[in-house]
């Protein structure tokens, strides 16, 4: 999905060990547009802003200073394929760092990743999907309050708990999967209206297809038009198998699950709890 707005403005390379200052930020800023150094500025003075570490940069100091930044490794160097501690992006590439070498939307991505901006998963007819923040969590708790909802689906911790969790869940869910379960937005009114995606289930070595749409929109077609999406979206990043677990009793999912042509599989026992698994071959 082509993103909606793109945060990241600039990209500037840092000289030796230095942490970028408001007076560096001012310079680049007013640097002409298009020149190297437009690229550049400061997250202190100039948001929007990558930074690009040389290897015998002081990456504690840079993370402490909340400066979003990458390690550039010329790949002809001998430190090519060292390990950079406190560094969580390294880039390689031959000679000097140029951002034409690089895709535009992956660095998009591991900007917002460091700024902890949400990425845009995909859009369908009259939704959006994008990764959840803790920014969500009021809506998401308006949802959960219905009994119906909770009926079926494991209920919202304590805030401050729920809050460490969304956090943890970008770093441990999205950044190594590149997929979890997401926030659905209706794109009309921009309400967020449920929760969609695939997570992964302790256990289990297939991504699991997990779904919530708030009482107020369901019987509207929400959930399969978005749980289809996601299914076609699974189809072009390489994932080629899904399940998801459901009590045999929620009528509503297992119908759900049928329509998206998943197929019902063996009964499955986690703890105290039985679910069926039904299963679903990505084409």
């Amino acid at each position: 999905m082509k993103q909606r707005i793109h945060y990241l403005k600039n990209i500037s390379v840092l000289k030796g060990a230095g942490i970028p200052t408001a007076a560096s930020a001012k310079e680049n800023a007013a640097a002409p547009e298009g020149s190297s150094a437009a690229r550049g500025g400061s997250c202190q003075g100039c948001p929007g802003t990558l930074y690009v570490a040389s290897p015998d940069a002081d990456f504690k100091a840079l993370t402490e200073s909340g400066v979003p930044f990458v390690v550039y490794v010329d790949t002809l160097a001998d430190n090519a394929g060292t390990f950079f501690d406190g560094a969580k992006y390294v880039l390689e590439g031959e000679g000097e760092f140029d951002p034409e070498d690089f895709d535009p939307e992956e660095l998009e991505k591991i900007y917002r990743r460091l700024k902890k901006i949400p990425w845009d998963i995909l859009e369908t007819d009259r939704c959006v999907i994008k990764e959840t923040s803790p920014d969500d969590l009021d809506e998401f708790y308006r949802i959960y309050a219905d009994p119906d909802i909770t009926s079926f689906t494991e209920d919202l911790m304590e805030r401050s708990e729920e809050e460490k969790y969304t956090e943890n869940y970008r770093d441990l869910i999205y950044e190594i999967y590149d997929h979890g379960i997401w926030t659905v937005i209706k794109k009309d009114t921009g309400e967020i209206i449920g929760r969609a995606g695939l997570d992964e289930r302790a256990g289990f070595d297939t991504p699991e297809l997990g779904f919530v749409i708030g009482k107020a929109w369901q019987k509207q077609g929400y959930a399969y038009e978005v749980c289809g999406a996601i299914l076609s979206w699974a189809a072009e990043n390489d994932i080629h198998e899904i399940m998801s677990l459901t009590e045999k009793e929620n009528s509503k999912a297992v119908n759900l699950l049928k329509k998206l042509g998943f197929s019902e599989g063996n009964p499955v026992s986690i703890g105290t709890s039985e679910y069926v698994r039904f299963n679903f071959a990505v084409k």
